[in-house]
């Protein structure tokens, strides 16, 4: 229960230590408490008043986190006449508060409400993480009956047939393992990443594309167009960063599109990995909230509406373990079926100078 009446999803709720009044629980939503509630979302911390004389403070925790409580009695803002109406009810009392008692209040109630939401946000991603495992879990068990039952029949198969379901296992087994991954660091940030060892970039890209090849019905294909010896010290998770950006453009990409992957070597310590798609286009006002927890472009989301905007917060994360940048852009192409496209690109720096240990 909020300590103070809280504001939310266009409602206000009630406060276990200062009660809202009938009067604001019953009016939250008319035109001029609305117009009132809208226009605190942008203002800076700090106590306001309602247009019926009771106080509302303002506190923002983060550039995208306000909390707004409301129907308060705070000394200096509260306006006894105006509040008259509000107040007639008399079964609920709000006693009239110094701000500093108030803003006490306030800021247990902002951590209390982050906890409380922060994990509802955990349990939510152990309950998708947990349905995506056991859905993987049944394409692998679909892949191992399919061998197991045809070669009790005395079915033989093909060299080339058992590649592909061996690939087809090892791609379900590789995505639960980065799910898992994802995961461990999600709820244990302090989880050690894990030893270093020297890897050449070009050849882990390469591992990936022949991972990835056939993972998708589509008729899409990576393209190494260049070479590259040059090596990085990495963590075992880098293999995940770039399963996750591959993943993603094959997803993302409509049919017969290439994804072109280009490696270049400005000086003997660095390397740009350019990886280009064809996929939906990205706003340059989305572009840099692009690997924020649960963001999608609006594009994306006309062209899946499943995703959870996990992947890219992820591969950010991954980077920073690496002290590798990471830049996306979007040209934009087009409009085909209701979908937005453009040429998206990311790219990947890499310096030696600031490896892993």
């Amino acid at each position: 229960m909020a300590l103070l009446p809280i504001y939310k999803d266009e409602m206000l709720f009630d406060g276990s230590y200062i009660h809202a009044l009938p009067f604001c629980l019953k009016n939250c939503k008319n035109d001029k408490c609305l117009a009132h509630y809208r226009n605190m979302i942008s203002k800076t911390t700090g106590f306001y008043t309602c247009p019926y004389g009771l106080s509302t403070f303002v506190y923002n925790v983060s550039c995208d986190t306000t909390f707004i409580f409301s129907g308060l009695r705070e000394r200096s803002t509260h306006r006894k006449k105006q509040a008259a109406i509000a107040q007639s009810d008399n079964r609920v009392f709000n006693p009239v508060l110094d701000a500093e008692e108030l803003v006490s209040l306030a800021k247990n109630e902002c951590e209390y409400q982050q906890e409380k939401f922060g994990l509802s946000q955990k349990m939510e991603e152990v309950n998708e993480l947990l349905h995506e495992a056991r859905k993987l879990n049944g394409q692998i068990k679909t892949e191992c009956d399919i061998i197991w039952e045809n070669s009790a029949s005395g079915t033989e198969y093909s060299v080339d047939e058992l590649l592909g379901i061996i690939r087809n296992i090892h791609i379900y087994s590789f995505i639960v393992y980065n799910r898992f991954q994802y995961f461990d660091t999600v709820l244990n940030p302090a989880l050690s990443v894990g030893a270093t060892y020297n890897a050449v970039i070009f050849k882990k890209l390469d591992k990936m594309r022949k991972l990835l090849k056939g993972y998708s019905r589509k008729n899409v294909w990576i393209s190494l167009d260049t070479q590259s010896t040059y090596n990085y010290r990495i963590h075992q998770s880098f293999e995940t960063l770039l399963f996750i950006i591959l993943e993603n453009a094959i997803k993302y990409s409509p049919d017969n599109k290439p994804i072109t992957v280009n490696f270049e070597e400005p000086d003997k310590d660095c390397l740009t990995v350019t990886i280009q798609s064809t996929g939906p286009y990205c706003r340059t006002d989305e572009l840099s909230k692009l690997g924020t927890k649960g963001f999608r472009g609006e594009s994306a989301q006309q062209f899946d509406s499943t995703g959870q905007g996990i992947g890219l917060h992820f591969a950010k994360r991954i980077c920073e373990q690496h002290n590798i940048s990471i830049e996306f852009s979007s040209k934009y192409l087009g409009k085909d079926h209701g979908v937005t496209y453009g040429t998206f690109t990311v790219k990947l720096y890499f310096d030696r100078n600031k490896q892993p240990k």
